[in-house]
């Protein structure tokens, strides 16, 4: 069995739901694990339940909102500052499709949270995760997508954010399927450094992702009509702890992953250059947003 005693993991949305049941894999596993969250409160009530749960005192909490490119930047450079080496970072935090309005930094929420702020968090850690990829032989950053992302028919990457968008759904299925793109990138432009990327769909799970806040309306009324199919988050961490951990998983790079199971994806056309597009259009909208703050 794989020592993980020594290694450092990220999870981002680690208080609640699959976050929370993924950093408790990892504290199980001996590995050192820090939460995001966004509040102290809920970072403390996290850290409380694991250590008693688990017996660890490797865990601590970060606080991080997605929707602030500030908060990112400052709470990479706490985490860098707190890691001499990052074996992984699970991007797990996301909103639901029916969630309205915009980031601090004006973007449309979903994909501002969703991917836009992920794609910046991985950006700014990955000159770690390389570094202990070249001297542990690893790294791995796992991202949380969904089976939703088959419905993005509308997806360009040039045009991430459509204004006005006719459904709220269409968001969300984009925003997973940017998640994969993202991970499929990530493996393409540094698995030679020994960077191993994955996306996961962790399932129909019954946790707080559901909530009103994120899924109004009619919504609700599927949701607890759907309740006997839906898992519990334990089982919905368990994609994101086999790509995080397994050997399977480090042999392996830029793959989808169900259960414990590698799955075809629903790709565009010509994937590697949508997803080399995607990578060069974020950067550029990212860059773009930061001027425009300055201004």
């Amino acid at each position: 069995m794989t020592d993980h005693s020594a290694k450092t993991f990220i999870v981002t949305g680690a208080n609640t739901g699959v976050g929370l049941e993924t950093a408790r894999g990892l504290a199980r596993a001996g590995a050192r694990v820090l939460l995001t969250v966004r509040s102290a409160k809920k970072g403390e009530a996290a850290l409380d339940e694991l250590r008693r749960d688990t017996g660890s005192d490797k865990l601590s909490f970060v606080i991080l909102d997605l929707g602030s490119f500030g908060s990112i930047e400052t709470a990479s450079e706490k985490l860098s500052e707190r890691c001499d080496r990052i074996d992984g970072l699970i991007n797990n935090a996301g909103l639901g499709a029916a969630s309205e309005g915009r980031t601090e930094d004006g973007l449309p929420l979903v994909m501002g949270v969703n991917y836009i702020g992920p794609f910046l968090l991985t950006r700014r850690l990955l000159p770690r995760l390389l570094e202990t990829a070249r001297q542990e032989g690893q790294a791995r950053v796992v991202n949380v997508s969904s089976l939703a992302h088959r419905f993005a028919r509308r997806f360009d990457p040039e045009n991430l954010l459509p204004d006005p968008r006719p459904r709220a759904r269409d968001a969300y299925s984009e925003s997973k399927l940017a998640n994969l793109l993202h991970a499929r990138e990530l493996a393409r432009r540094h698995g030679g450094e020994g960077l191993h990327a994955h996306a996961v769909h962790p399932g129909f799970v019954a946790s707080d992702f559901g909530r009103a806040e994120h899924f109004p309306g009619p919504w609700q009324l599927v949701f607890k009509a759907t309740r006997p199919l839906q898992i519990s988050p334990a089982k919905g961490a368990r994609p994101s702890l086999h790509a995080a951990l397994s050997e399977e998983a480090g042999r392996t790079n830029g793959l989808y992953w169900t259960k414990a199971t590698p799955s075809d994806p629903y790709l565009p056309e010509d994937a590697e250059t949508v997803q080399a597009r995607l990578w060069a259009e974020t950067e550029a909208l990212i860059e773009a947003e930061r001027g425009s703050a300055s201004a």
